[in-house]
């Protein structure tokens, strides 16, 4: 629901307005300029782009891109997907691409699963793996030991109710890296239940220790049926995994990732498994996510490519068994990524944004 105490001035994009008036819109179709933007590739082309609409605020808020006050009783912007809200001056420094809002869990401490922080259109990924990744690739693949070593356990903490409050998208580029790569982690950590759903963990574990081509056709078999959310998050995760394994300077390659990862995203068999199980389990756990990550990257993108707002994700191609399936990580390319996320927001109901706000 719209806040009571906030004046908010809708836009119709498409009515001629007096300057006063006039509608912010991300503009499409046209590359943003790089001074004005420090993010990684996938900022810098056609992302999904923001929906932003007057406000008049008549509380305490802060421009997000800046970090400084909004004056009381003046005009802002705030984008009606994902709740970003900034000075006009700053609309350009929004990082893409625009993440929906989910309706999250309002439980305070008690995390529920991947699918309550994902948006619901394709691809469903939340906001803070989108951003966080986006970030480390921009500024961490220089890092030794990304997602190896821990930041700041009270700044972590703090990112990430940030980001699950709904309200926006934190700066993160002032922010130490290792305290971004650790707010994935913990998320991804305090989840209900790992992306690797617990009724399939048993599918994924026997698809990884079977012989190439076996594994390859049962592996294939339990991600299709992940639920969307869980598979789409996978994807995007993975996709990214990758692209830092390739990176020598990180010193972090699969193996190392599949160490660090295993636990959150594969997990156990039950949610309280005893030691010697659990001891068995970790080692399922490396060999599966070695597996995933051994995957073709272009499978993964064609999960989160989306073609038309509209319209689901481009559906994997089934894969030729013929030949090996699980070579080695290949090398994905800026322009690969920039493709995620491609298609601009188009003029929607809205009727039904106001609902669902």
């Amino acid at each position: 629901m719209l806040s009571p105490s906030v004046n908010y001035n809708y836009i119709n994009i498409g009515t001629p307005v007096t300057p006063q008036h006039q509608a912010y819109s991300t503009p499409t179709g046209t590359p943003h300029t790089p001074v004005l933007r420090n993010y990684n590739s996938a900022s810098k082309v056609n992302g999904r782009t923001h929906a932003f609409v007057l406000k008049t605020t008549y509380k305490i808020e802060h421009c997000q891109p800046c970090g400084k006050r909004i004056k009381f009783a003046k005009a802002c912007l705030k984008c009606r997907d994902c709740r970003a809200i900034c000075h006009s001056e700053c609309r350009e420094q929004v990082p893409l691409p625009c993440v929906p809002s989910a309706n999250t869990p309002n439980n305070k401490g008690c995390m529920g699963t991947i699918a309550d922080y994902a948006p619901s259109t394709p691809p469903m990924v939340p906001a803070l793996v989108v951003h966080c990744t986006n970030e480390v690739e921009n500024r961490g693949l220089t890092e030794v030991g990304i997602y190896r070593l821990c930041g700041s356990e009270k700044d972590i903490k703090e990112l990430k109710e940030q980001f699950l409050r709904g309200r926006g998208l934190p700066n993160l580029s002032q922010l130490d890296i290792h305290v971004i790569s650790g707010t994935l982690k913990i998320f991804l950590r305090s989840l209900k239940e790992p992306l690797i759903t617990t009724l399939l963990w048993k599918d994924f574990t026997s698809a990884a220790s079977e012989a190439n081509q076996d594994c390859s056709a049962s592996l294939y078999q339990a991600i299709s049926e992940l639920p969307q959310p869980n598979r789409d998050t996978l994807a995007w995760i993975i996709s990214h995994l990758q692209r830092v394994a390739e990176c020598p300077e990180c010193k972090m390659p699969a193996t190392n990732l599949a160490k660090v990862f295993g636990p959150t995203l594969v997990g156990y068999s039950s949610a309280e498994p005893e030691m010697p199980t659990m001891m068995q389990e970790t080692r399922l756990q490396h060999l599966v996510m070695e597996k995933l990550l051994e995957i073709s990257s272009d499978y993964w993108n064609s999960f989160i490519q989306v073609t038309d707002e509209n319209t689901h994700p481009v559906q994997p191609r089934t894969p030729d068994f013929g030949g090996s399936m699980l070579g080695g990580v290949p090398r994905s390319t800026s322009r690969r990524r920039s493709q995620l996320f491609r298609t601009p927001l188009q003029s929607r109901n809205s009727n039904s944004h106001h609902a669902r706000k």
